[in-house]
């Protein structure tokens, strides 16, 4: 049998506003980035998305998300479990700067493992191995798994020889659906609620789309 995951990426945060590089140190969602929460919700109702088991990074940030999404989508949040295995990447001493990816030289892979920050090898190893479990673990069920932007960006890419799509998306709130089976990753759909309502000037752009893959940061 296949297990269904859809991973979540959380809502709109005060850092993501402010351009500051968020891994594992936290900030709050913005009143956008709740509102956006409410209508991803409405739109997995629209879609008839049915979740079995509930799990969320132990970033504040995500359980929020998952918390409010479910609420919005079921009447009632659903229950969960917090998992470090869905972290974000570390940073290391860059945690809470302001991002400055286009500036660095050398491998971006390794780049953050001087300043005591993850290998992003390893650290998509460990979303991977955190995934794998739980669909092992609820074969034949769907779950959802709310977790961060640059880890799930960076399995994206692990897995993107098993992608069924020609189009990638980047926005807070946005949804992978994953098939699981056989040890494979299939990435069946990308998708992310209608947020125009929510566009203004000043703030970052909601939803950014790449014509042949993400984006190489």
């Amino acid at each position: 049998m296949s297990t269904t995951i859809y991973l979540l990426r959380h809502a709109e945060t005060l850092f993501n506003v402010q351009g500051k590089t968020q891994g594992w140190c936290d900030s709050p969602l913005t009143e956008r980035g709740i509102e956006q929460c409410r209508l991803t919700g409405l739109d997995y109702a629209r879609r008839g998305i049915k979740i079995d088991h509930a799990f969320s990074s132990t970033s504040e940030r995500c359980c929020d998300t998952l918390e409010l999404v479910t609420q919005a989508a079921y009447g009632a949040p659903m229950p969960y479990e917090r998992l470090k295995g869905l972290k974000e990447l570390n940073f290391g001493a860059y945690e809470g700067k302001d991002q400055f990816l286009e500036n660095h030289e050398g491998d971006f892979n390794h780049f953050y493992v001087q300043f005591g920050g993850e290998d992003f090898d390893e650290a998509t190893l460990r979303l991977q191995n955190t995934l794998a479990d739980l669909a092992e673990r609820h074969d034949g069920e769907s779950i959802l798994c709310c977790s961060h932007g640059g880890i799930a960006t960076q399995f994206y890419q692990r897995w993107s020889a098993y992608s069924k799509l020609d189009t990638f998306i980047f926005a807070n709130c946005l949804t992978y659906v994953y098939e699981y089976a056989d040890g494979i990753f299939t990435c069946k759909d990308l998708f992310v609620a209608d947020l125009s309502s929510l566009e203004k000037p000043g703030l970052p752009t909601q939803v950014r789309v790449f014509d042949k893959g993400p984006a190489t940061r």
